[in-house]
């Protein structure tokens, strides 16, 4: 159930983010359409969306070494992209893979995702 005080801490994660974040982008691959003429499919460009996020190291005393590595990251971003896991995150000029999402959830409504992404 959606409420007013749920909609407010999305602002509220929004605004932090914007504030204290960094650049992060969102790649989405690009579709794949069926060329006639050429008898095979064709992929096109990818999307790069600008996430307000942060991206903070994973703690230490959680690595397990299967379903979370040394070396991986967290990036905490807003509501407004939803993340899939086929998207890559492009931290400093490199592309990390999405191992993991998580929401946080507030009555219903999604304040922010916590996205895993692995070199």
């Amino acid at each position: 159930m959606s409420t007013a005080f749920s909609k407010r801490m999305q602002g509220v994660g929004t605004r932090l983010l914007t504030k204290y974040g960094s650049t992060v982008n969102l790649v989405r691959a690009g579709e794949k359409l069926w060329d006639a003429e050429e008898g095979e499919y064709i992929q096109q460009p990818d999307t790069t969306i600008a996430l307000k996020a942060v991206p903070v190291p994973v703690n230490a005393s959680l690595v397990d070494g299967t379903t979370i590595q040394a070396g991986d990251m967290i990036v905490k971003a807003d509501y407004s992209v939803i993340p899939s896991m086929e998207d890559k995150v492009e931290l400093s000029g490199e592309q990390w893979s999405v191992v993991g999402i998580e929401k946080k959830i507030v009555n219903d409504d999604v304040v922010a995702y916590f996205i895993q992404v692995r070199k």
